[in-house]
């Protein structure tokens, strides 16, 4: 019984901190911040504005290390779609890392305000286009393949000791065999469609991947105007399901399951008269 109050009590701070949500998005770099003070002289602006860009580009280079870093420590078997998409988001992440080295390189040589302006510019430009496209999907293959694996392996052993710390409890004629069962079984299929949600997320990711590997030519069909107004009503609702929208789909099943953990723990506890 002891050890199933230790699961609860953890299943109690997971589910109040871990599934406010992992946050899967590329972080901006605030230019804004490189605004300085007209009433400063020229040779302090343009002084202030290059530390600035240099810090916020370093700091840039390190969000991109740390994504390659997770990408690298995700393992698959050799020769696998998975391997090769995870090798080509490496490669990308480089791409980042490079552009951002490079602007530090042609920061050290900038004389005038206007040329710090024009590189803000060039990286601000650089972000808002291929980075971010980029770093959504390098974050998104993240969540899919790292994190939301592991929270899955740990709600399985969470609910394993769960199911053995009960079915103990009946063996010592200390409750009925049939009274946990529908939170037992209510716990299994909460974790299995969890599972399920995960393992569509990774399947989508994978076919947008093979899909982008296909040349389709591009071939403008006319349609009637009413067939075209149906088509782009109905365009939203597709895109809703992408592989980040089942992960977190997944998580939050799974943050059922440790809601069900917590109502088994309080069951038993006022079946044996402890609470």
């Amino acid at each position: 019984m002891r050890s199933f109050i230790k699961y609860l009590s953890i299943t109690t701070l997971f589910s109040l901190s871990l599934f406010i949500g992992p946050v899967v998005r590329a972080q901006s770099m605030d230019f804004a911040q490189l605004i300085v003070a007209d009433d400063v002289a020229p040779e302090e602006r343009l002084a202030k504005k290059i530390e600035l860009t240099t810090d916020a580009l370093k700091k840039a280079d390190e969000r991109v290390v740390e994504m390659r870093t997770k990408l690298e420590a995700i393992k698959f078997e050799d020769e696998t779609p998975e391997l090769e998409l995870r090798n080509k988001l490496i490669e990308r992440a480089n791409e980042y890392s490079a552009f951002y080295n490079d602007k530090l390189t042609a920061l050290a040589a900038v004389q005038t305000l206007e040329e710090v302006d024009l590189l803000i510019d060039e990286i601000i430009a650089y972000r808002e286009g291929a980075y971010t496209i980029g770093a959504k999907e390098i974050l998104e293959f993240t969540l899919v393949y790292s994190y939301t694996p592991s929270v899955l392996t740990l709600a399985d052993e969470r609910l394993e000791n769960i199911l053995k710390d009960v079915e103990r409890l009946e063996g010592l004629k200390l409750i009925e065999p049939s009274t946990f069962v529908s939170k037992t079984d209510e716990s299994k299929a909460t974790l299995q469609k969890a599972h399920d949600l995960q393992t569509q997320a990774a399947t989508l990711i994978m076919e947008n991947y093979a899909t982008s590997l296909l040349v389709v030519p591009v071939v403008p069909e006319v349609q009637p105007l009413e067939a075209v107004v149906t088509t782009t009503e109905a365009l939203p609702a597709l895109l809703e399901v992408t592989p980040r929208s089942l992960a977190e789909q997944s998580l939050t099943e799974v943050k059922k399951l440790y809601e069900l953990f917590i109502e088994t723990g309080e069951k038993v506890g006022e079946t044996l008269g402890i609470n």
